[in-house]
C-alpha cells in the first residue's frame, strides 16, 4: 500500500493514546507496508508495547537522510468530538482523527514518499525511515532508547521530523509560510508548593497555604521577561526582512535600550513572534483543598516555562524561586531540557527547493519552535535535525493539535507526500548536498 490517504486511515484507526502508549498495532501496520515493498524493517524497544520501527530503504552513499515521526498520540475524549476520534472519518474534504496532524499524517507521507523513491530507483544516498513510540510523554522509551540502542549506525546523516508547520495567516496577513524548525526552546516544568496550618474557613490567616500559593502563582503568571535577540530568531527576521514582511534590520541592533524597544515594537505588531523573544511561563495546574469550608494544610501548582537559547534551566528556576521566596513557596523542577538546535546546513536548501517545487509562491523561514520534539535525541548523536510537517493550514487548524476534532485536509496529505518525494529526489542529486560538516 503506497496511497498515503488509505495508509493514514488505517493508521489513525489504531488507538495509540499515551498513556498507555501501546504502539504494537501501529508498528505492525508500518512494518507490513514496508515488507509488501520488499524491505526488511526492524523493531526493538525498552518494552514490548513500545517498539521502535527502523528501516533502511535504500542507498549506500553519505550523507544520508533520516525521516522520523512518532506513533503515539495524546488521549482524546470521544464525548467532546463531533466524530469518533479514531474513526478517520472523511467529511468536507478533511480526515478527522487523533494523530492526523500529530504525527501520523506526517508518518504516512514519509512512508509513501520513501517507497515511491525506492520504486523509482533514485536512491544513491542512505534513506532511513523511523517511527518512535513514547514522544508524548517525553520519549524515554522511544527516541531516547532508539538512539542508544541502534541495531546499525546511521552514519553521516541529516534528520527531518515534526516541529515546523506551514501556515497561511501569520506575519501580517496572507501568504504561504513554511516554518522550518531549526531550534527549540527548552522546557522547564516547575512545581510550586506551599504548606501552612489547616483550619476552619471562617478564620483565615496570612499563613494559609492556598492564599500564599495563589499570590505566588499570580506573580509568576504576570511576569514578563525582557525581550532578547537570539541567533535563531535573528536568522528568521533576516529572511522575513528580505521578503518584505518585516522592516526591522536586525544586523543594526547591538543591544541596549534601542534593541529592546525595537523588539518590543516588533512583538506588538506580530504577536506570533513575541514568545520567540523571551522566556515564557504558563500556569498549567492548581490543586488545593477538599471542602469549601476547610482551609487545607497544603497547596500546589505547576508552571510550564519555555526558555530561549542561551538560558540554563537551573538558573531560570532559581529566578522564579527568588520571585516568590517572600511568600514561603517552594519551587521544584519537575522536568527540564536545554534549548537545542541545528545550524544551517544543506538540508535547509534541499527542503526549501522541495517546498517551492509544490508551492512556488511560498516563503520558507528558519524558525525557533516554542515546543520541543524528539529532535534533541537525534541531535545528541550527531544527526543535525530539522522539523517540518510540510502542510499548509490556517493557524486555527494547527490549534486542533492535541485539541478537539483534530483533522487534516485530504488534499494536503498528497501535497506533503509530493514535497517529501521532491526532497528525497533532490537529496540524491550530486549537486544538492555538500560534504557533511566535520
Amino acid at each position: 500500500m503506497t496511497d498515503p490517504v488509505a495508509l493514514l486511515r488505517r493508521y489513525v484507526r489504531i488507538d495509540t493514546s499515551n498513556p498507555p502508549g501501546d504502539c504494537r498495532g501501529a508498528a505492525e501496520l508500518l512494518c507490513g507496508v514496508l515488507r509488501e515493498s520488499g524491505l526488511s524493517p526492524e523493531t526493538f524497544g525498552a518494552k514490548p508495547e513500545k517498539p521502535n520501527v527502523f528501516c533502511h530503504v535504500g542507498g549506500t552513499e553519505e550523507p544520508g537522510l533520516v525521516l522520523v515521526h512518532h506513533m503515539d498520540v495524546v488521549p482524546a475524549r470521544a464525548e467532546e468530538w463531533s466524530v469518533p476520534p479514531f474513526s478517520a472519518e472523511i467529511r468536507d474534504g478533511f480526515m478527522f482523527g487523533r494523530g492526523t496532524l500529530d504525527t501520523k499524517g506526517l508518518g504516512a507521507a514519509h512512508w509513501c514518499a520513501a517507497l515511491r523513491a525506492a520504486k523509482a530507483g533514485i536512491l544513491r544516498r542512505n534513506l532511513f525511515l523511523v517511527a518512535n513510540p513514547d514522544e508524548e510523554v517525553g520519549g524515554g522509551d522511544g527516541a531516547e532508547y532508539f538512539v542508544k540502542n541502534l541495531p546499525r549506525p546511521l552514519g553521516k546523516a541529516y534528520g527531518l521530523t515534526e516541529g515546523g508547520v506551514g501556515v497561511t495567516d501569520i506575519f501580517g496577513g496572507g501568504g504561504k509560510f513554511f516554518l522550518l524548525n531549526m531550534w527549540e526552546k527548552g522546557p522547564v516544568w516547575m512545581k510550586l508548593s506551599a504548606r501552612g496550618r489547616a483550619g476552619h474557613g471562617s478564620r483565615p490567616s496570612a499563613k494559609d497555604a492556598p492564599a500564599r500559593l495563589s499570590r505566588a502563582i499570580a506573580r509568576v503568571a504576570e511576569h514578563r521577561e525582557p525581550s532578547r535577540l537570539t541567533e535563531p530568531v535573528r536568522d528568521m527576521l533576516r529572511v522575513l526582512r528580505g521578503k518584505g514582511y518585516v522592516h526591522l534590520n536586525v544586523d543594526k541592533l547591538h543591544g541596549g535600550e534601542h534593541e529592546t524597544a525595537a523588539l518590543e515594537g516588533l512583538a506588538a505588531k506580530f504577536p506570533e513572534i513575541d514568545p520567540l523573544l523571551r522566556n515564557t511561563f504558563a500556569v498549567t495546574t492548581l490543586s488545593a483543598g477538599y471542602k469549601p469550608n476547610v482551609i487545607p494544610i497544603s497547596a500546589e501548582g505547576t508552571v510550564d516555562g519555555r526558555i530561549v537559547p542561551g538560558e540554563e534551566p537551573g538558573e531560570v528556576a532559581a529566578r522564579v524561586r527568588a520571585m516568590v521566596s517572600d511568600l514561603d513557596v517552594s519551587v521544584e523542577i519537575l522536568f527540564a531540557e536545554k534549548p537545542n538546535g541545528s545550524a544551517m546546513n544543506p538540508l535547509y536548501g534541499a527542503m526549501e527547493a522541495a517546498i517551492l517545487s509544490v508551492h512556488p509562491d511560498a516563503v520558507v523561514v528558519p524558525y525557533l519552535s516554542t515546543g520541543f520534539t524528539d529532535s534533541r535525541f537525534y541531535r545528541s548523536i550527531g544527526i543535525p535535525t530539522y522539523g517540518l510537517m510540510p502542510l499548509l493550514l490556517p493557524r486555527a487548524e494547527h490549534g486542533k493539535i492535541h485539541g478537539v476534532d483534530e483533522r487534516i485536509p485530504v488534499a494536503g496529505i498528497g501535497e506533503m507526500t509530493d514535497i517529501l518525494f521532491a526532497l528525497i529526489e533532490r537529496w540524491n542529486q550530486n549537486s544538492t548536498v555538500s560534504p557533511f560538516p566535520g
